[in-house]
């Protein structure tokens, strides 16, 4: 699963691949050398003389064990076996087990094979609680010795505590048998309350002395206690002594195959013919049993390890970890089967088309493990997901001319908040204005996105209304917007702006309450996008100026107050 990581292009070249699985070959061949080799069956040679000698003791075993059984039956069937029946039928079951076990070993020691395969097979039931208790016993009882000293100095708290009160019941008891004694003259009542003091003084004592003993105990555990730090160096070499070897070794041969099946599927993929066209639905499928193989195998070689080495604890450990994730996957597998049609590229999300990514359009590279996203229009805008990050997308077929960012770095833009300014950086996750005066401002790109950017280095209009006074109705209609317009024109070209002109038109926008308003929309390429505001005002100037120099009249905003219930007054 994690073999994309490996997958950028020319990160690993194939002499220094080919270096590496040298230097790892012999580590494979000692870990493989401690595995058990089934079905090959390796007879050492036979040292005769020990054969026969224990051969001899076997024997002698047999007979003993044959005249104690008959020995024992004729106890059971005389006079002296009443009443013992029970006994002696215990004893010849199990004289009878040790004396077929004894058989057993005489017969596999002289033939010098394994008589299994002879023997029949038992049904036996599997008793999972059984099962289970002997995979767990390794581990608890590893916790119980690394648990033990804390655990025996709270024991020896909790006994002190009992103690404690035990003393205190009976000076309890002692102080009431004495009270009692001072209140009766019965003399047999007084020798029966004296032997009871005696009792309670007797048990007082016990507990004084276990208290001493427990008290002792205590202060010796207590003086051994260790700082953090001693404790902890020394539970690292005492792990590192057993267990860390093996951890060792079994995480050793767990990257080692990992590794060299990572480096044999690149050489694959450089090599295979069909592996160096286009990702096809048949190296897709490939690839991903490719994947699925390599994380069974390293988890079997780390499995396998373990056994060979007998920790029996680790071995514990990493079988309950396997089949937490077994049981864990039941939950995920709808979202595993998505994943894998992403991979096999027919699945929601596709590789050459596009998809939305926190609100950024990407073009799909590759899809993988982790797959590859890119925006050309960002700086760094290459990124890299997960394929579970991929799972909950959609993407679309590519269009000619997509349009990637509303923005590049370099243009003008014009923002809803009303910011104004250059672009001077752009990335997946930020944006970065030079507003006019030399300020900077920076938006999340999410954010940036919200403001809806008008980018005036693709061309803009500026739009201008003016309003001349109600007495020039005549001419505002054919006169006005040709004299105007051409007064724009040459006023923008002598201010340096004819190379961005595209054009200017001026119309007759509507009548108002107290002006006859004009619009005047000048259109202008990108290379007027810094002066978007100058050229706002320097129309407003020209239009004045040409109003001035035709004796115009600007009207002034007008309010026109009617008063009602007025009345008439007679004298």
């Amino acid at each position: 699963m994690w073999t994309s990581f490996f997958k950028c292009p020319g990160l690993i070249r194939r002499p220094i691949m080919k270096k590496h699985l040298f230097l790892l070959l012999p580590l494979l061949l000692f870990i493989l050398s401690l595995q058990p080799q089934p079905g090959i069956a390796a007879y050492p040679e036979i040292d005769y003389k020990a054969s026969i000698s224990n051969l001899e003791s076997l024997l002698q075993s047999i007979n003993n064990l044959s005249r104690m059984i008959s020995a024992t039956q004729e106890v059971l069937h005389s006079a002296k076996g009443i009443g013992r029946e029970q006994e002696l039928r215990s004893q010849i079951s199990e004289l009878t087990r040790k004396l077929r076990e004894a058989e057993d070993n005489f017969a596999r020691l002289s033939a010098n094979a394994d008589l299994s395969a002879f023997q029949e097979k038992e049904n036996v039931k599997v008793d999972w609680n059984q099962e289970l208790t002997g995979l767990l016993g390794p581990l608890i009882a590893a916790m119980k010795r690394v648990t033990s000293r804390p655990r025996k100095i709270e024991e020896l708290r909790s006994n002190i505590e009992q103690y404690q009160l035990q003393q205190q019941t009976v000076k309890k008891a002692n102080a009431n048998l004495l009270a009692l004694m001072s209140h009766t003259s019965n003399p047999k009542l007084i020798e029966k309350l004296n032997a009871v003091i005696r009792i309670w003084r007797k048990r007082g004592d016990e507990i004084d002395t276990q208290m001493a003993i427990a008290d002792q105990q205590l202060e010796k555990a207590l003086g051994e206690k260790k700082s953090f730090g001693q404790s902890f160096q020394e539970l690292l070499e005492m792990f590192f002594k057993s267990r860390g070897k093996n951890l060792l070794l079994a995480f050793l041969a767990f990257g080692f195959v990992w590794v060299a099946l990572h480096y044999l599927h690149k050489l694959i993929q450089r090599l295979i013919p069909f592996h160096k066209k286009d990702r096809t639905f048949v190296v897709r499928v490939f690839d991903l049993l490719y994947i699925i193989f390599t994380v069974v195998l390293s988890f079997l070689i780390l499995l396998g390890v373990l056994y060979s080495l007998g920790d029996w604890v680790l071995l514990s450990i990493a079988i309950i970890f396997v089949l937490g994730i077994g049981w864990a996957s039941k939950q995920a597998l709808p979202r595993f089967w998505s994943q894998a049609t992403l991979m096999l590229n027919f699945g929601a999300v596709r590789e050459g088309e596009v998809v939305i990514y926190k609100e950024i359009p990407y073009e799909v590279i590759s899809v993988n493990i982790y797959s590859q996203l890119e925006n050309k229009d960002l700086k760094d805008g290459f990124i890299r997901l997960h394929i579970n990050d991929l799972v909950d997308l959609r993407s679309r077929p590519m269009f000619k001319n997509e349009p990637w960012f509303p923005s590049r770095r370099g243009d003008w833009v014009k923002l809803n908040d009303g910011a104004y300014g250059e672009v001077v950086a752009q990335t997946p996750d930020m944006v970065k204005l030079k507003l006019i005066g030399g300020a900077h401002k920076s938006y999340k790109t999410s954010e940036y996105l919200s403001q809806s950017p008008m980018n005036l280095s693709e061309g803009f209009r500026v739009p201008v209304a003016f309003g001349l006074d109600y007495q020039h109705q005549d001419i505002i209609i054919k006169e006005v917007p040709g004299i105007i317009a051409k007064a724009i024109m040459e006023g923008l070209v002598e201010e340096g702006f004819g190379n961005s002109i595209e054009k200017i038109d001026v119309e007759f926008k509507e009548a108002g309450p107290s002006s006859l308003d004009i619009a005047v929309l000048a259109e202008f390429n990108g290379s007027a996008g810094s002066r978007f505001w100058a050229l706002e005002r320097a129309i407003q100037r020209i239009c004045v100026d040409t109003c001035n120099l035709h004796d115009w009249v600007i009207p002034f905003q007008q309010v026109t107050v009617h008063m009602a219930g007025a009345q008439t007054f007679h004298p």
